[in-house]
């Protein structure tokens, strides 16, 4: 029988390399075509990878946590006689081939729902989502829980239904997991009711001591998934790269008031502070650039990322062209892509191709740090918070709003003086946002 190399899928985009989060099948399983092998973590966003044809699979040569590359084979299959042979350039996810793949397939789906869904045999396409448009764990979970009420109901346990007790106590005691016969009655009569029920709860409850681990207990979390694709991207950017740090403040008085006045049309600071970078790019060009084969190269899109906080990494959503945008196109753009990317829905090519990258931390009370380059990116821009301070302006004391903008760039592209001169052009933009 023929063997099929199993590599990255096209769905993946520009990603160059990921990590392997599991793996779905084993060596020796039966595999249909669409269905998934295992689930890999890009930097920003998992997928799944299926199977393009149906098969045994007689290989999987990466194990949980590496790291592996476009083109690298990371399982083989072998093609059953049914399924036929695939096309030597085995390209991820082709046409599929008889049997059909199951209905589920066409769903959209997390990897967790999908593989929750398999292991209570359920149908995707039953289980409405949330959000309306992708099912995720918990829509599978409150699935499985509301055909669980419907069974409890439609029996209730042989127990409840032979001691006499008022709908509202059976419910108490289902939900507590108690057996009716236990429970005293009270008020002269034999029929128990909901207040019997909760005097018997609080006869039950008895302070629990504090659970405290041994001495020398140590909680580990493996690192493993979007938080290892970080890892190894932001170790391969600080090894790679001749990086440098330049930082300043701006009086940003001007921008506050400004703000207020937008702040119903959406408009928030980090819309202004992007918009301040595409400009400044425009003007300073070394900032925007990569470096290819020993060339650098200018880029003729300004392409700005915006780091997203999630609650097990970051993630990087792209404003295309953000430089031909107004400030409200780049508002209701950034406002948008960062829902999808806490809902987990931003797709592969909404998170690649970004020449600068904004980071803001000012939210968390950070007045200044040092953010690490997003590579292949030239530089960064780290924003801190907003903090009134006394100053003197014109030969006079006087209380303004202060900002301060660290830039991180890589020397091995641009010198410090043109640095210096782009940080210098956003400081200038913000502190006069008329100009924006």
């Amino acid at each position: 029988m023929p063997l099929l190399d199993i590599v990255i899928p096209a769905e993946a985009g520009e990603v160059e390399e990921c990590v392997v989060v599991t793996w779905l099948k084993k060596e020796g399983d039966e595999v249909q075509p669409g269905e998934e092998i295992l689930i890999l973590q890009a930097e920003k966003v998992s997928f799944e990878v299926p199977a393009p044809a149906g098969g045994t699979l007689r290989a999987t040569l990466a194990k949980q946590g590496d790291v592996v590359k476009r083109g690298q084979t990371l399982a083989r299959l072998e093609v059953s006689a049914e399924a036929g042979t695939a096309p030597p350039s085995a390209a991820p996810r082709p046409e599929p081939v008889a049997p059909p793949p199951p209905p589920a397939t066409d769903v959209r789906a997390s990897p967790v729902a999908k593989r929750l869904a398999r292991e209570h045999g359920l149908d995707l396409a039953q289980i409405p989502p949330a959000d309306g448009s992708r099912v995720t764990e918990k829509d599978v979970l409150a699935f499985i829980e509301a055909r669980q009420a419907k069974v409890e109901a439609a029996a209730p346990p042989a127990e409840v239904r032979e001691v006499r007790a008022s709908p509202s106590a059976k419910r108490l005691a289902r939900q507590h997991s108690l057996d009716l016969a236990q429970i005293p009655s009270t008020g002269g009569s034999d029929r128990i009711t909901e207040r019997d029920v909760e005097a018997y709860l609080a006869a039950q409850q008895k302070p629990a001591a504090p659970a405290s681990p041994p001495p020398d207990a140590m909680q580990t979390i493996p690192l493993a998934g979007m938080r290892a694709a970080i890892a190894q991207r932001m170790h391969q950017s600080l090894q790679q790269m001749a990086q440098l740090t330049l930082h300043t403040e701006a009086d940003v008085t001007e921008l506050v008031a400004f703000r207020e006045q937008r702040k119903a049309d959406g408009i928030t600071y980090t819309d202004l502070i992007i918009q301040a970078c595409a400009l400044a790019l425009r003007q300073h060009p070394r900032l925007n650039a990569t470096l290819v084969d020993n060339q650098i190269r200018l880029l003729p899109e300004i392409d700005i990322g915006l780091a997203v906080a999630l609650d097990d990494g970051l993630v990087v959503p792209v404003i295309r062209r953000a430089s031909q945008k107004s400030l409200a196109d780049i508002a209701r753009e950034r406002a948008a892509l960062a829902e999808r990317a806490r809902a987990s829905q931003l797709k592969a090519e909404e998170m690649s191709g970004s020449t600068f990258t904004v980071t803001n931390l000012g939210m968390f009370d950070i007045d200044a740090f040092t953010p690490i380059v997003n590579p292949p990116e030239a530089a960064i821009l780290g924003v801190g918070r907003i903090v009134d301070k006394v100053v003197i302006r014109a030969g006079k004391i006087a209380q303004r709003a202060m900002m301060t903008l660290s830039l991180s760039f890589d020397h091995r592209l641009v010198d410090g003086a043109p640095a210096a001169a782009f940080l210098q052009t956003v400081k200038q933009l913000l502190e006069e946002p008329a100009r924006l």
